[in-house]
């Protein structure tokens, strides 16, 4: 017995992991360039400002990647 397949079936696994592979590739890049735009904002504050906030010069880096977090 032969089976038919739609054109349209054939090509979806195909397609479909490299569009999840392309939107992936895009996200990270977005997330890149949001970290560097915040770093370069917040290291472009004057010192006291940060200290007020509760971070220092050194933990700009972090507190942009991960968000900042009292060391235990």
């Amino acid at each position: 017995m032969t089976m038919i397949v739609s054109p349209r079936e054939s090509r979806a696994p195909t397609i479909r992991p490299a569009i999840w592979t392309m939107t992936g590739g895009i996200a990270w890049v977005r997330h890149r360039l949001r970290i560097r735009r915040d770093a370069a904002k917040l290291l472009a504050l004057s010192d006291h400002l940060l200290a007020d906030m509760g971070i220092r010069r050194d933990q700009v880096r972090h507190a942009v990647h991960d968000g900042y977090r009292t060391p235990q």
